[in-house]
This record gives structure tokens, C-alpha cells and sequence, in this order.
């Protein structure tokens, strides 16, 4: 089964809503810049409500040593980095690491993943997963998929020493509309939404919902 990451919870109505639909990561994003920025321990305390069976997952933007504790010490599961993934990070997280990779195309993700590759052992072990974005982080908007199809065969980088399958993690732009094509495309492990799943005043139920069916929908056609 394909697992469902909803990111940019800001309120306790969200956690509930995460909870009757029963997906399996919730993304609080801690980049201050960001519409969906939410403080981490206003976060910590809110996602106290979420369901034991739902990963707290700290979305960050080249996070420094300090926000990194900070999330591992407020309880969350894992750490999301885009754009710097600082040596700090590494050596000092607890917690596992999902590599968010803004692309434009296909070139970008496989420099990022032969660096991934040529990590140390240990250092290269703590990354969990390879999130796949879009150029603009938070845009709402889909990379180019139809030259991207590589993405996935592209992730199975073999190291000498260690792990070489990361989990796939699918975002950018996905909607209730596309995301069956996205799956075909990429069979990822998980997909991550948030923008198409917002109104007016953040996350709306039934938006949640319908894109929740159409995944477990495909799930049940493959």
C-alpha cells in the first residue's frame, strides 16, 4: 500500500481530520518564510492529538544543529531537509533523515543521489527516504513528469558498503486529479500533499478525503 504524507498542519481541527482519514505522516513545516509555518513546540504540542499510528514529520529548509535536536527532542519521527543537508545534521540526528530534492530535471536528482552514494556508511544510513519536489518549494505546481521518468530507477544507486534503496517520496503539485498518474509513473512509497488538500482556511476534509480514496483506489487497481 501506498503510504499518504498531509503536510502543512497548523491546527488541532487538522490533526482530527488526519486521524478519521487515517494517513500515515503529518509534515509540519518549520521554515519561517513559509505560509504553513508553524512554531515547533505549537507543533509538538497539537500533534499530541494524532493517532499512534501517524509519523510526526519536521519539514526544514537547511536546518542548523540546534533545530534539528529541537525537533528530535519535541518527539518528532523524522527530519525533512530541503535544500542544505548540513555535515551537523548528520553526524548529530537521532531520528531519520528524508532528503527533499527540489528538481527542475532529471539531472539534479541523480548528482543529489550519487552525493548520497559517496557518503559515509553511518552518515549515508541515517537517510530514510528521497523526497522528489518541485523547482519551487510550497508552489503548489508539479515538476515535469514526463521527463523525469528515470526518477525512480535513479534512486537504487548502489554503494559499495551499506544501504542503496531509499524510499521514494513523491510531491509537488499532487492533487486528487493526478496523483493515480504520478503512482503509475513513479510507483513511489509514499506521496505528500498539501497545497490541493487547503481552502481558504487551511486543510479542508473533504479535500483530504477524496484524495485519500483516489490513492487506496489505485492502490487496489495495481
Amino acid at each position: 500500500m501506498t503510504k499518504i504524507k498531509i503536510c502543512g498542519i497548523k491546527k488541532k481541527e487538522e490533526i482530527e481530520m488526519l486521524n478519521r482519514a487515517k494517513v500515515d505522516y503529518a509534515g509540519f513545516v518549520f521554515y519561517e518564510k513559509s505560509k504553513r509555518y508553524i512554531e515547533p513546540e505549537i507543533a509538538s504540542e497539537i500533534a499530541k492529538g494524532l493517532s499512534k499510528n501517524i509519523k510526526k514529520v519536521a519539514v526544514t529548509v537547511s536546518p542548523d544543529a540546534n533545530l534539528a535536536k529541537k525537533a528530535e527532542d519535541l518527539g518528532f519521527d523524522i527530519l525533512q531537509v530541503h535544500k542544505e543537508l548540513k555535515k551537523e545534521v548528520l553526524e548529530s540526528t537521532g531520528i531519520p533523515i528524508w532528503r527533499a530534492v527540489n528538481i527542475s530535471d532529471i539531472e539534479e536528482y541523480e548528482k543529489e543521489v550519487l552525493k548520497i552514494a559517496n557518503l559515509p556508511y553511518d552518515l549515508r544510513n541515517r537517510i530514510e527516504a528521497i523526497v522528489v519536489d518541485a523547482p519551487s518549494y510550497g508552489s503548489g505546481r508539479p515538476f515535469n513528469w514526463k521527463r523525469s521518468r528515470r526518477l525512480k530507477k535513479a534512486g537504487t544507486t548502489s554503494p559499495p558498503d551499506g544501504k542503496s534503496d531509499y524510499r521514494f517520496v513523491l510531491a509537488g503539485g499532487l492533487s486528487a486529479g493526478n496523483v493515480a498518474e504520478g503512482m503509475d509513473i513513479f510507483k513511489p512509497d509514499i506521496v505528500d500533499v498539501s497545497s490541493s488538500v487547503e481552502g481558504d482556511n487551511g486543510k479542508e476534509e473533504d479535500k483530504i478525503n477524496v484524495f485519500v480514496s483516489e490513492v487506496r483506489k489505485h492502490d487496489c487497481m495495481a
